[in-house]
């Protein structure tokens, strides 16, 4: 709620707090709006009643409410231009998956004396259904929110329209917001594919939140990725270990013969050292080549 209420610089009242959060004060304030998907009720698009209602529906307190994508935006781009821009992205990532948006575009002074224009862009993580909200959309696979996948989704999408809005603007601006791999469908990677193969170290917070007895998802995924890696370096080194050792049988008695065949040429002849071929002598490295 407080969030909402700075990004909007608005004052807005936290029901479950009973709680006022006034930002009317904030300056650089240029424009705010919320859009909500085709269907939704019309009290979405109440700050203050949307923010609680979100609220309302969360059992935890320590639930996420939304998230946040922040936006630069071009100085060149008039408001107009601007709003369209933000409009537009919301329209591609957040409505188009059922989602609420409240964004607010700021325009603070930047270090250089000029204008730093950006968008704060909030939307709730549960999609509308009928006259309140579904189930979260959160999670690493299937597209869900905390993925990568939706990440770069986000970013090409938004780099996409800042070009058009630049050359429609006639302006020679061209923006590069992902890396060339990052474009190619068969190098995109996902959280979904790091949790199939998921890196070995825990991280330090997740170390503290199993400490205090909490359970995690990454937390048994990288245990169980550190067992395995170890079983597999097991296994390695055991099939290393037979093949040094038969290679190293296969030495022993090919030397072993050749002395054996030198005892009986020395002793009784070619001919019985090698009744075969009494004149070509038996090389096993010559054999092995």
């Amino acid at each position: 709620m407080a969030c909402a209420a700075y990004r909007a610089g608005e004052k807005v009242k936290d029901d479950r707090y009973e709680k006022t959060h006034d930002f009317t004060q904030k300056h650089n304030v240029l424009h705010t709006e919320i859009i909500t998907p085709d269907g939704a009720p019309e009290w979405m698009r109440d700050r203050e009643k949307l923010w609680n209602g979100v609220e309302a529906g969360e059992k935890r307190k320590d639930a996420q409410l939304a998230k946040e994508a922040l936006l630069v935006l071009p100085r060149n781009l008039t408001i107009e231009e601007q709003r369209n821009v933000v409009r537009g992205f919301i329209r591609e990532n957040v409505t188009s998956r059922g989602l609420v948006a409240d964004y607010a575009i700021h325009s603070p002074e930047a270090s250089d004396g000029q204008r730093n224009p950006h968008a704060h862009v909030m939307f709730t993580l549960r999609p509308v259904d009928g006259e309140g909200f579904g189930k979260k959309l959160t999670g690493y696979k299937n597209g869900g929110l905390d993925g990568v996948e939706f990440l770069q989704d986000m970013r090409l999408s938004y780099e996409r329209l800042l070009n058009e809005a630049s050359e429609k603007a006639r302006l020679e601006i061209r923006f590069e917001l992902v890396h060339e791999r990052e474009r190619l469908p068969e190098r995109r990677k996902t959280i979904s594919a790091k949790i199939e193969q998921p890196d070995r170290n825990t991280p330090v917070q997740i170390w503290h939140i199993e400490k205090r007895g909490e359970s995690t998802t990454i937390g048994p995924a990288r245990r169980r990725a550190e067992h395995l890696y170890q079983a597999g370096m097991a296994q390695q080194s055991y099939h290393l270990f037979s093949q040094l050792s038969y290679h190293a049988s296969r030495v022993v008695d090919q030397v072993r013969d050749d002395l054996a065949h030198k005892y009986y040429e020395v002793m009784y002849g070619p001919e019985h050292a090698y009744p075969e071929n009494a004149t070509d002598h038996f090389k096993p490295w010559e054999h092995e080549r």
